[in-house]
């Protein structure tokens, strides 16, 4: 039986794809290369930019709140792996025959293994952590609540902790979170919700910690930038505060870390009655991972950015109401590109010899990890 999607999590998936468009405006925009430091601008884009580095990790706590009890299923591998290639591989061959863009033999290949080749990021570290989930699971529920709870602060000592206090040393080199390690370290933290809390239905009090933390990571910046304009900039280690973007706008810093549990935690105790509105986001929920696929591709990202040129927005009073009304519109138009490649994929999804040669694959991984013959009926999990 087909599990019926929350709506309240399905409204924070919206929410994060929304930043991640935002993060998209304002940075390949060039927004926040050009606003001008000290301008109501240049704080309005850095705030924007910061608060939307929490989508990454709330997006792996949505995961690893689901997968934890979940099958390994190499049929919903094959239809994520589907949806990439439609994207990766068709945006490309599209551009290639009708646009004007440089045909690098390299990114053409890229496009045809976009997972294994890193085309989109995101997607090569989740299909890495799908991957690790099985073993991670077994991990997770043969450890008492109190081995667990070593393990996720061991976990996040060492992969955000250590790099946010040693941020002169590459530590681990945890690439900021982008890498599979942080991927992992969070998934035992949505493991964890799951397993242990119960929400208490006090959204709104929760709701305003988890915007207390959202704000406290662009003001981070700021203040690393006041103290470098003292006297004790001129100590050359404290350079390495401002290191890329800034120490704490990482992926796996503390204060994102923060802000993505609470804001996770916040939508936990969010009840959303069943009826329309319900049903409205989680349709709508359905296509966020195609809006990522479109928008972010090589392409796509230069001629969108480009065109639409965010920076000439900056200094102006409509610089808000504009960033809101293009991350809209992307975000609609994107989203219904996606539903009608779902239309297209529907003969496909809904293949039974499709699925059912998917499921022999799985029987066939499940007598590979238990050592033995598969038995028929056997329901062993892998």
């Amino acid at each position: 039986m087909k599990k019926k999607r929350q709506a309240n999590l399905e409204l924070l998936r919206i929410i994060c794809m929304l930043m991640v468009v935002t993060a998209h405006l304002v940075n390949h925009g060039n927004m926040i290369t050009f606003a001008k430091q000290g301008s109501a601008s240049y704080y309005l884009v850095w705030t924007l930019f910061g608060i939307s580095f929490s989508c990454i990790t709330i997006y792996i706590l949505l995961s690893a709140y689901f997968l934890i009890d979940a099958r390994f299923s190499s049929w919903k591998l094959a239809k994520l792996g589907g949806q990439v290639f439609f994207y990766a591989f068709g945006i490309t061959a599209l551009f290639w025959l009708f646009g004007d863009v440089e045909k690098e033999l390299k990114l053409m290949v890229y496009s045809v293994l976009p997972i294994s080749s890193d085309f989109y990021w995101f997607i090569s570290m989740y299909v890495g952590m799908y991957l690790f989930a099985p073993l991670l699971n077994r991990f997770i529920r043969a450890l008492t609540k109190r081995q667990l709870e070593c393990a996720m602060a061991l976990s996040f000592t060492l992969v955000a902790v250590w790099p946010n206090i040693i941020y002169f040393s590459s530590a681990l080199n945890t690439a900021g979170g982008v890498s599979i390690s942080w991927f992992l370290t969070a998934y035992l933290f949505g493991a964890y919700l799951k397993l242990y809390y119960r929400p208490d239905g006090r959204f709104g009090r929760k709701m305003r910690l988890a915007a207390g933390a959202l704000m406290l990571i662009p003001l981070s910046r700021f203040l690393i930038e006041a103290l470098l304009q003292t006297p004790l900039g001129k100590i050359s280690i404290l350079d390495d505060l401002m290191w890329g973007y800034s120490v704490f706008y990482s992926y796996d810093s503390i204060l994102v870390s923060l802000a993505a549990f609470l804001m996770f935690i916040a939508f936990l105790n969010l009840h959303i009655r069943p009826g329309r509105a319900a049903d409205w986001i989680v349709k709508t929920a359905g296509a966020a991972f195609g809006v990522y696929l479109i928008h972010d591709h090589y392409y796509i990202r230069e001629m969108l950015w480009t065109k639409i040129n965010g920076v000439d927005w900056l200094g102006k009073w409509y610089l808000l109401p504009a960033c809101i009304g293009v991350i809209a519109a992307v975000y609609t138009v994107c989203t219904l590109i996606e539903f009608l490649r779902q239309l297209l994929f529907l003969p496909l999804n809904n293949s039974r010899r499709l699925k059912g040669f998917f499921d022999g694959l799985d029987d066939r991984l499940r007598c590979l990890w238990n050592g033995r013959r598969i038995q028929k009926g056997d329901s062993d999990e892998i």
